[in-house]
């Protein structure tokens, strides 16, 4: 049978099928639409005849580069510098299979994504990694993507009801029920806490919210929740959000921080000369806010490890792309509580952790 070579190929099984050469082609790289029966039918002829693509020499012979896009904010730096920095590693590892990046900045999560996805929609591009800053908002832009055999993935956050290819982050429900989970061994029964976020529109803030609430009702310490303070990743808002809630609730016991906008709180508490006393919750960990886990006005903070996040997402469209592999809707990443007593060990090391 004339199928039963050592090294069946692309024409082979365009043979035995009896689809286009181009067809087949399309099918085993993920390339181009082709319905779904006729991927199948081919995908299971090539097994029958043993076929292997030889992922690495197609990426090395191929005369135009992978362009893999970014859109990434500039605020809050603290984390998306680490993210960008995943991102560019990723790319240079990736430099002899001609993977090239092109980022796209914006000011902060919800300025100017509908621009930068508008403009990347008419360049020459493989991939995107993005950063949501809307659960829904950028459903259509990011459809659009898809519709052009495009494939996004989203980083940090997600946009759960689009056509992304897949999410790289950490699971954020658990992420809150984590901090529930300290916060109510941190404060005594019947505290008055309050949590901290970028905006109830963006999906991880929403849903860290949300798990935290239901640490909070599990753990039946009757701790109180007085409010979600929306800062919009601002730095100054939150510095004022917060100091307003102290005005009228003196009595707080704790906050729970779900972004990286620590440095603020930290800055009130020192001013007011009351770090210790309320027990403060922060998110990730970066140099700036590191002084005041060492000085114990932050308690502890959860390590979502940007770093990493932009790392694996990179590598996923790589994955995708060059090795036809298939991924899974969610990439979450583990949570990881850093207190006074470990924190050597995460200056030590989560850069490449």
């Amino acid at each position: 049978m004339p199928w039963k070579k050592k090294h069946p190929t692309i024409k082979d099984i365009a043979e035995i099928s009896g689809f286009s050469i181009g067809t087949v082609d399309r099918a085993l790289h993920n390339r181009g639409e082709i319905n779904a029966q006729t991927k199948r039918k081919i995908l299971e002829v090539a097994k029958t005849l043993g076929y292997e693509t030889n992922y690495v020499a197609s990426a090395l012979s191929r005369k135009k580069p992978l362009v893999f896009a970014a859109i990434f904010p500039r605020e809050l730096h603290y984390f998306y510098n680490d993210i960008r920095r995943g991102f560019l590693e990723a790319v240079e590892r990736l430099r002899n299979f001609k993977v090239v990046p092109l980022l796209r900045d914006i000011e902060s999560l919800g300025k100017g994504e509908e621009e930068a996805l508008e403009a990347l929609l008419h360049e020459e591009i493989s991939g995107v990694v993005f950063v949501p800053g809307h659960r829904s908002r950028f459903n259509q832009l990011i459809d659009r993507f898809a519709e052009r055999d495009i494939p996004v993935v989203t980083v940090s956050t997600d946009a759960p009801l689009s056509k992304r290819l897949t999410t790289i982050c950490v699971n954020p429900r658990k992420n809150g029920e984590l901090a529930g989970e300290l916060m109510s061994h941190f404060v005594p029964r019947g505290s008055k806490v309050a949590v901290m976020v970028g905006s109830l529109e963006i999906e991880d803030h929403l849903q860290k919210v949300e798990g935290f609430k239901e640490a909070l009702a599990r753990a039946s310490q009757e701790i109180h929740l007085l409010g979600i303070l929306e800062n919009q990743e601002d730095e100054e808002k939150a510095r004022q959000n917060f100091q307003e809630m102290l005005w009228h609730h003196p009595d707080l016991n704790g906050v729970y921080i779900a972004t990286a906008n620590s440095v603020a709180i930290g800055k009130v508490l020192e001013e007011r000369n009351s770090g210790g006393n309320l027990k403060v919750i922060a998110t990730d960990l970066f140099d700036e806010m590191i002084p005041y886990l060492e000085k114990g006005v932050i308690h502890a903070t959860i390590f979502q490890n940007p770093y990493r996040q932009g790392f694996e997402a990179t590598m996923s469209l790589f994955r995708y792309l060059v090795e036809g592999v298939t991924l899974p809707t969610y990439s979450y990443l583990e949570p990881i509580v850093v207190m006074r007593s470990n924190l050597e060990f995460y200056l030590q090391g989560r850069e490449n952790s």
